[in-house]
């Protein structure tokens, strides 16, 4: 599993860099809301930073939403869980922000001063703040309630 997330993590980085830098184009919906770059940006090492940290655990963790009821192991486990996908979303979403200023720069380098593309400069911008805005949504409107659902599980059952 530990394996499978780092892998996770490769892939995301590496779809970003192919959209930020090259003009890759992935498909995009509600008009520049929804940036997929920036989601994979956030997403995939949340999703691989779990897997490598708690491996097969971290379907424990995750699963833990769907079931009714829980034992004390599975409780703790989604609350670590919770926590580290917190900490890992805002992290990532900063990332996409490096992502995103080192693509405006590069944009802004290439050429003289009067013909900059502009398509360029704007999309490393947009990627930096969808990336900020999906790590900070993530982090406090998901997984944080997440974690102070099951801790209060967990501190209820002790």
């Amino acid at each position: 599993m530990r394996i499978f997330g780092v892998l996770i993590i490769a892939v995301s980085l590496l779809i970003v860099v192919l959209s930020a830098f090259f003009g890759w184009n992935l498909p995009i919906a509600l008009k520049g809301l929804i940036d997929f770059a920036s989601l994979i940006c956030v997403l995939g090492p949340v999703l691989g930073g779990c897997l490598v940290a708690y491996g097969s655990d971290t379907y424990k963790g995750c699963g833990a939403i769907f079931k009714t009821t829980l034992s004390q192991e599975e409780t703790a486990i989604a609350v670590d869980v919770y926590k580290l996908a917190g900490r890992i979303s805002i992290g990532a979403g900063f990332m996409g922000v490096m992502f995103g200023v080192i693509a405006m720069l590069q944009a802004m380098g290439a050429g003289s001063s009067d013909s900059w593309d502009m398509g360029a400069f704007t999309h490393g911008i947009a990627l930096a703040l969808i990336s900020t805005l999906y790590g900070l949504v993530c982090a406090f409107c998901l997984f944080l309630p997440l974690q102070y659902y099951f801790q209060h599980q967990l501190d209820k059952d002790s």
